[in-house]
């Protein structure tokens, strides 16, 4: 905005960093003017025109419009606030039905009793229903990272690794 056209008393939209704020010019200076903030009631001092973005819409407070219209306004602008916030979405809660998917590949690795690739685990854990939870689009990928963090964990691991992307079960290890 121009220097010239930033008034006292007029409330604009202020740049701060990355952020834009509301702000009530208070007073002109030497230097460029005293902002009051109307989140947080603080005065900042702003030195160049240019953080000014544009002057706020103000909702007429004077005789100019009748109270009952001033009201209707107020009212509306609240419904489309409201409205254009979006609700957080809770997600249902998932029962604790079957084992872990962990507990599963165990079992599914002990069972076998062979080494197995994380896509044959997932596809007999699903086949023999032991985790119903185990859902999503990849589920393998779910058990191949949950594996590699318990052998990455060292000695109490019930998993180890029999080459490459195979994984077996120490069968000592119980569920």
């Amino acid at each position: 905005m121009k220097a010239n056209s930033i008034i006292t008393g007029n409330i604009y939209h202020i740049t701060l960093g990355r952020n834009e704020v509301q702000g009530e010019v208070v007073e002109a200076t030497d230097k460029g003017w005293n902002v009051r903030l109307l989140a947080s009631d603080k005065i900042i001092k702003v030195n160049n025109a240019d953080r000014f973005v544009r002057k706020a819409r103000t909702i007429a407070t004077t005789g100019d419009v009748p109270v009952e219209e001033q009201e209707a306004v107020v009212e509306a602008e609240a419904i489309v606030e409201t409205e254009a916030t979006p609700k957080k979405i809770k997600t249902p809660k998932q029962t604790k039905e079957g084992l872990s998917a962990l507990d599963a590949a165990h079992k599914v690795l002990v069972e076998t009793g062979t080494a197995l690739n994380a896509k044959q685990i997932t596809d007999l854990v699903i086949e023999k229903k032991y985790c119903p939870n185990l859902q999503g689009k990849t589920p393998h990928a779910t058990i191949s990272s949950g594996i590699q963090r318990e052998i990455a964990k060292g000695n109490g691991s019930r998993f180890y690794k029999d080459g490459k992307g195979l994984f077996g079960a120490v069968e000592n290890k119980s569920e």
